[in-house]
C-alpha cells in the first residue's frame, strides 16, 4: 500500500464519515421526533441502517478491495501486529474471551437494571431506540448492522490507513476511539465518552482474540441491549405500571 493510496482512501473515509454526521443540514437525515407516525419512524430506522451500510461497511470493503488489503477482513494486518503485541503482553492472548463474556454479563446486569427500574443510560439513545413494539425488528437490525459495519471502518480500515501514513498502530486505534465517539455526538457528551471507552475495549477484543468478527459479535450484543432488551423491559414495566400483567 503505497503512502498516496492510503492517503487518498483516508480523505474518502473521513468525507464519508463527515457526510453521515453532518448531512442532515443538506437533508441526508432527517430526524423525525420520538412521537412521529409509524409510517415516519419506520422510515427513519431504514434510512439509519442504509447509512451505516454504505458510509461505513460499504466504504471500508471498497476502499481495502482497491488497495489491495481484503486479506485483512480475515487476518490481523501486519502493520497493527505491534498493537496486538503490546496488548498480549499487557493482558494475556486468553483473555479476549473474558472480554467478550464481561460485555455479555454486562448487557444482562444492565437488562435486570432496568427491569427494576433502575436502569440508567449511557447517554441519549432516543434517535435511535425503538420506542413501540413493532419497532424492536429495527432495533436487531441496527445492532447487528453497526456491530459489523461500524468494526469495519473504525476498528481496521481507519486504525490500517493511519499506520500506512507513518502513523503507530496505537496511534491508528486511538485516533479511531475517538472519531468513533465522535460519531455518536448525538447521544451527549455521556453518550461521546461511553462510545470511546467501548471503542478502546473493542479495540481489546480485536486486538488479544487476532479476530475482528469477535470485535463485531461483542459490539452487536452490547447494541442488543441498548436498542433491544432495555426497550422490551422498559415497556413491559409501563405497561405493568398500567395494570397489564
Amino acid at each position: 500500500m503505497t503512502a498516496a493510496g492510503a492517503g487518498a482512501a483516508l480523505a474518502i473515509a473521513l468525507a464519508s464519515l463527515a457526510l453521515l454526521l453532518h448531512g442532515r443540514r443538506i437533508g441526508w437525515w432527517p430526524r423525525p421526533p420520538a412521537v412521529a407516525p409509524g409510517a415516519v419512524r419506520h422510515r427513519h430506522f431504514a434510512r439509519l441502517t442504509l447509512r451505516a451500510i454504505v458510509h461505513f461497511g460499504l466504504v471500508a470493503v471498497v476502499l481495502l478491495a482497491s488497495l489491495g488489503r481484503l486479506q485483512a477482513l480475515v487476518h490481523v494486518p501486519a502493520e497493527l501486529l505491534p498493537a496486538r503485541a503490546l496488548a498480549i503482553a499487557w493482558i494475556g492472548q486468553p483473555a479476549w474471551q473474558s472480554l467478550a463474556w464481561g460485555a455479555l454479563a454486562g448487557m444482562v446486569i444492565a437488562a435486570a437494571l432496568e427491569r427494576r427500574g433502575r436502569g440508567v443510560s449511557p447517554g441519549d439513545l432516543r434517535a435511535v431506540t425503538p420506542s413501540r413494539r413493532a419497532e424492536l425488528g429495527w432495533g436487531v437490525l441496527l445492532a447487528t448492522t453497526a456491530g459489523v459495519t461500524e468494526e469495519l471502518f473504525f476498528r481496521l480500515l481507519l486504525p490500517l490507513l493511519v499506520v500506512s501514513l507513518g502513523g503507530s498502530a496505537l496511534l491508528g486505534f486511538a485516533a479511531a476511539a475517538v472519531l468513533f465517539g465522535y460519531a455518536h455526538r448525538y447521544q451527549g457528551w455521556r453518550g461521546v465518552a461511553g462510545t470511546m471507552l467501548a471503542g478502546l475495549l473493542l479495540t481489546l477484543v480485536y486486538l488479544l482474540s487476532g479476530r475482528l468478527w469477535a470485535a463485531m459479535l461483542v459490539h452487536a450484543a452490547i447494541d442488543l441491549n441498548g436498542l433491544v432488551i432495555r426497550p422490551a423491559f422498559a415497556r413491559r414495566l409501563r405497561l405493568m405500571a398500567r395494570g397489564y400483567s
